[in-house]
C-alpha cells in the first residue's frame, strides 16, 4: 500500500474514467473500506444473477462491524432476502454448519428497486478460515479484500504479532477460486492490481514467523551440533536473533545448560510432542501431584480453547466463562473447571445441554480429553507415571487451587507480568516491552483489582495493542518455589529474571525461602534423574511444607 502511495493516480491511470480515478485516489490499503465492501455486495445483488456471496475479512471485529452495516442497509438489511452468515474459527459448530445450507427455495421475492425476481441470497462473512478449509458449493460471487491476519515473531521484543497484512498470490488465486466450484463464478478484489503484482508468491516460511524453541530442542535431540550453525544451513535461515532467544528460553526452563547441551529435563521435553513450557507443565502436574489438572490445561493450550463466541451473545458467552473462573482470577482455572463439569454432565447425559448453556464446544472438549489420554500414555512411557498405581496417586492436589497455580507458574515461567496498583485500577508490565494489556476475551479483563501481586500467562501478542492471552493471578510464593532460580541482591532480597522481579522480606523469611526452595530443587532433579521416584513418600514433608507457604500467600 505504500507502494500506491506513490503513484501518481492521474498519469498511471489516465484511460480510466475520472470517477475511477477519484475512486483510487480515495482508496487506502492501510484498513478494509467496509463502505466499500457493502458498496461491492449491494451492486452484486441489484446487477448479477443469484447465487451465494462470500467476503474475505481478517478477523471478528471486521466481520460483526460490517454485519452491523448489512442489517441496517435498506436493501441487504431484509432478512427475508438476504440471509447474513458470520463464519469464524471461534463461533458454535452449530452456527459455523448453516453456511453450507442452501436458502430455501420457496423464499421467492421480489426486488422492486431492481424490478428483478431472485431466491433468498446467502452472504456469507469470513476469515481466510474459508479459503481452503472447507468448500461452500453455491458460491459464485467472491469478495477479496486482500488481507489476512498473520502470524509473525518480532525478535527484538519476542512477542509473536497478529497483525493484518497482504496476503500472498498464491492465496489470492486460491480465494479466486472459491467462487463457481461448482459452475461459473466471479471474484471481485477490492485492491489494484499494483498491489497484487507485488504480492509475495507464496506465504513466508513458518520457519521465518515463530517462535523456534521446540525446534531448537529437536535439533539438539538429534546431535545435529550447535543449534544457530545447525539452522545457518536451512533454505530459509532464521533470524539469528529469533535463534538466539529461543536458546535463552531453553536455559531459562532449564532444558538446556550454559553450554547448550541438553539438560534431564531437556531430554524428557524432547519426548513430549508439545511447546516446551507446556511439556514442563505436564512434568510438573505430575511430580507434584496435580496431574488431572495439568493434562486438561496442556492439552487445551496445545490445542485450543473450549469456550465459543456465539453471535450476539457475547456478554452471555463471557458471563459463563466467569462463572467457572469464579474468584480465581484465572483463565486457567476457568476452563479447568468447565472441562470437569462437562465430564460430569456427560456422565448424567446432559453434555449437550450443558454446553449450549455454557457457550463450549462439545467437538473441542471430546479432542481435549483425548489429548489428555495420550499426554497420560506419553507420561507413563518415559516413567513418570505408573498407571498401575491408580489415578489418585497423582491426583492429591489436584483440587488444591494454589497448588494447581504453582503448577501453572512452573509451567508458563518465564512468561510473568507485574500487577502494579494504579488508584482504582492495575496495570501490568512484563519485562520485554513494558505495559501491556489483558486481552478482552480473559475472565481477567474486567477486573480491576487484583489480590495477588502477579500474573502468569499463556502467550503475548500484538494485533491492535500488546495483549496477554489466557493469564492467571500468582502469588509471591509460586514464583519464589516454583519460578527461575533465585539470585540474592544487594538489598539483601531475592531477585529473578535478571532483576526484573525483586522480592523482599526478613533476613530469617529469605533464608528459610532459600532452603526450602534447595529442598525442593534436590528432590526435582532427582525425579528428573529417576522418573520412578516416588516423591509421596521421599518428599513428603518438602512438599507438605511448599504447599503450606502457597497457602499464605502474601509475604511477611
Amino acid at each position: 500500500s505504500v507502494f500506491f502511495q506513490d503513484i501518481d493516480v492521474d498519469t498511471h491511470y489516465k484511460n480510466y474514467s475520472l470517477g475511477v480515478r477519484k475512486s483510487l485516489d480515495a482508496w487506502s490499503g492501510s484498513q478494509i473500506d467496509l463502505g466499500l465492501v457493502e458498496a461491492a455486495i449491494e451492486y452484486i445483488c441489484r446487477n448479477e444473477d443469484g447465487g451465494a456471496i462470500l467476503v474475505f475479512l481478517t478477523g471478528w471485529d471486521e466481520i460483526s462491524k460490517l454485519l452491523d452495516k448489512l442489517k441496517g442497509n435498506n436493501l441487504l438489511g431484509d432478512p427475508s432476502k438476504f440471509l447474513i452468515l458470520p463464519l469464524h474459527g471461534s463461533m458454535p459448530t452449530v452456527n459455523q454448519c448453516e453456511i453450507f445450507d442452501r436458502p430455501p427455495p420457496n423464499k421467492r421475492q421480489a426486488c422492486f428497486e431492481c424490478l428483478l425476481f431472485y431466491c433468498c441470497r446467502k452472504i456469507v462473512l469470513a476469515t481466510n478460515i474459508a479459503e481452503s478449509s472447507i468448500t461452500i458449493d453455491d458460491v459464485v460471487y467472491v469478495i477479496d479484500c486482500g488481507k489476512a491476519k498473520e502470524t509473525s515473531y518480532d525478535a527484538l521484543n519476542k512477542l509473536a504479532c497478529l497483525l493484518p497484512s497482504w496476503i500472498s498470490k498464491a492465496s489470492a488465486h486460491q480465494r479466486r477460486g472459491r467462487a463457481g466450484r461448482v459452475q461459473p463464478g466471479v471474484c471481485y478484489r477490492l485492491y489494484p492490481k499494483l498491489i497484487h503484482d507485488a504480492m509475495p508468491q507464496y506465504q513466508l516460511a513458518e520457519i521465518l514467523r515463530t517462535p523456534l524453541q521446540e525446534l531448537c530442542l529437536h535439533i539438539k535431540s538429534l546431535q545435529l551440533g550447535t543449534v544457530g550453525s545447525f539452522l545457518e544451513k536451512a533454505l530459509q535461515p532464521p533470524d539469528p536473533l529469533a535463534v538466539k532467544n529461543a536458546i535463552e528460553l531453553l536455559k531459562t526452563i532449564g532444558a538446556l545448560d550454559e553450554q547448550e547441551e541438553l539438560t534431564p529435563l531437556g531430554r524428557h521435553l524432547c519426548n513430549i510432542p508439545l511447546d516446551p513450557n507446556i511439556g514442563k507443565m505436564l512434568l510438573m502436574g505430575s511430580i507434584f501431584q496435580c496431574l488431572n489438572p495439568a493434562l486438561t490445561i496442556a492439552a487445551a493450550l496445545a490445542y485450543r480453547n473450549p469456550f465459543v463466541l456465539p453471535i450476539n451473545r457475547k456478554e452471555e458467552a463471557d458471563e459463563a466463562k466467569q462463572s467457572f473462573a469464579g474468584d480465581s482470577c484465572s483463565d486457567h482455572i476457568a476452563l479447568l473447571k468447565a472441562f470437569e463439569g462437562w465430564k460430569d454432565a456427560k456422565r448424567s447425559g446432559n453434555e449437550k445441554q450443558f454446553c449450549w448453556e455454557n457457550f463450549l464446544s462439545p467437538v473441542t472438549l471430546r479432542l481435549i480429553d483425548d489429548m489428555r489420554m495420550q499426554f497420560l500414555n506419553l507420561l507413563s512411557d518415559i516413567g513418570f507415571v505408573d498407571k498401575s498405581r491408580g489415578a489418585n496417586t497423582y491426583n492429591q492436589y489436584s483440587h488444591d487451587l494454589e497448588m494447581v497455580c504453582a503448577i501453572l507458574c512452573a509451567g508458563l515461567y518465564p512468561n510473568v507480568v507485574q500487577c502494579k496498583r494504579r488508584g482504582k485500577r492495575t496495570a501490568f508490565y512484563t519485562k520485554e516491552v513494558g505495559k501491556v494489556d489483558i486481552h478482552p476475551a480473559s475472565v481477567n479483563a474486567g477486573v480491576h483489582l487484583f489480590p495477588l501481586p502477579y500474573m502468569v500467562y499463556s502467550e503475548k501478542v500484538k494485533t491492535t495493542s500488546i495483549y496477554i492471552r489466557d493469564s492467571t493471578n500468582i502469588s509471591d510464593y509460586a514464583l519464589l518455589l516454583f519460578g527461575g532460580n533465585l539470585v540474592p541482591n544487594k538489598n539483601e532480597g531475592i531477585e529473578m529474571l535478571g532483576g526484573y522481579l525483586h522480592f523482599s522480606a526478613s533476613k530469617s523469611v529469605i533464608e528459610l525461602i532459600r532452603k526450602l526452595r534447595g529442598e525442593l530443587d534436590k528432590l526435582l532433579n532427582r525425579k528428573i534423574e529417576e522418573p520412578g521416584l516416588d516423591i509421596s513418600s521421599e518428599g513428603k514433608g518438602v512438599v507438605a511444607a511448599a504447599v503450606e507457604l502457597l497457602h499464605s500467600q502474601v509475604m511477611r
